[in-house]
């Protein structure tokens, strides 16, 4: 499994951001379209066999006086993986909620013997970015757009967008200290089966990315998102050259009392789930 086809960050990074729910932001903060606060948890599956857990979480900080935002992807391999290739990766971006342009970038992963541990300060006003590896000591300085993003803040930026079926869009996105052109394709809406939600309807979406108009196909990436206001992603399905990677969301914490997570954080319930069952119907019917 080469580093270069992380198992974990191609797709995860790809998709996370898409996850939407409504806005119920505390009146001291600036208003969004997501629970910051909000949890989610995915299992990561190696064709049959589960291989490891993806949790995402959001959260309010302050730094230099400012109040900002922390999202963060941590993916850990489980017992069996460890055994032949040890996976601990950690991605966040830290956020200025006003425009929704990063503040700073991260990336540390350590995959087998691979070692990476990234950051990049972006400066908007000056129309700079600085890129850091750490672990090499290496550095580059390049030009961004006022409206450059990394693919973590852009994706929980188009948390606000309804996706509808034949839709194609485009973006610029900052990956790997490059700018990337994405190109979404948006196609049917399916009925999932989820373990813990029941039947999910949620859209299919299919991306990919050019660097230099050179497209980049290290593999192929389904996502599908839920039709909902929440606009969780429910499942992913990655195809690369070494295997074929599933990742199905498993548990959502957080705020909010929907279909998703029960009232005060915690787990969907009975009554919840009673309710996920009884939509999941209304949905079939439908």
């Amino acid at each position: 499994m080469p580093h270069k086809y992380p198992i974990l960050l191609t797709a995860l990074c790809l998709f996370w951001g898409i996850l939407c729910t409504d806005a119920r932001a505390d009146s001291a903060q600036p208003k969004l379209w997501f629970d910051v606060g909000e949890e989610l948890v995915y299992s990561i599956h190696w064709g049959v066999i589960r291989v490891a857990e993806t949790r995402v979480t959001t959260e309010w900080i302050e730094e230099d006086g400012r109040k900002l935002i922390a999202i963060r992807y941590r993916t850990r391999s489980n017992s069996f993986l460890n055994k032949i290739y040890r996976v601990d990766d950690v991605i966040e971006a830290v956020i200025d909620p006003g425009p929704f342009l990063p503040v700073r970038f991260t990336k540390t992963l350590s995959e087998g013997k691979y070692r990476t541990d990234e950051v990049t300060v972006f400066d908007h006003a000056a129309g700079k970015a600085y890129w850091k590896n750490r672990y090499r000591n290496s550095e580059k300085e390049f030009d961004i757009e006022s409206d450059t993003r990394d693919l973590v803040t852009f994706m929980y930026y188009m948390r606000q967008h309804e996706f509808e079926t034949g839709e194609k869009v485009t973006y610029r996105v900052m990956a790997d200290e490059k700018i990337y052109d994405v190109f979404l394709d948006v196609g049917s809406v399916d009925t999932l089966k989820t373990d813990k939600f029941g039947k999910v309807k949620s859209v299919r979406i299919t991306p990919e990315a050019a660097f230099e108009g050179l497209f980049v196909r290290k593999g192929k990436i389904i996502v599908w998102v839920s039709r909902d206001e929440r606009r969780v992603a429910t499942r992913v399905q990655a195809t690369v050259p070494v295997a074929d990677i599933h990742i199905n969301l498993s548990e959502v914490l957080g705020p909010g009392n929907d279909r998703w997570v029960g009232g005060n954080g915690t787990p969907a319930k009975t009554e919840a789930a009673a309710a996920v069952k009884q939509e999941a119907e209304r949905d079939d019917q439908s």
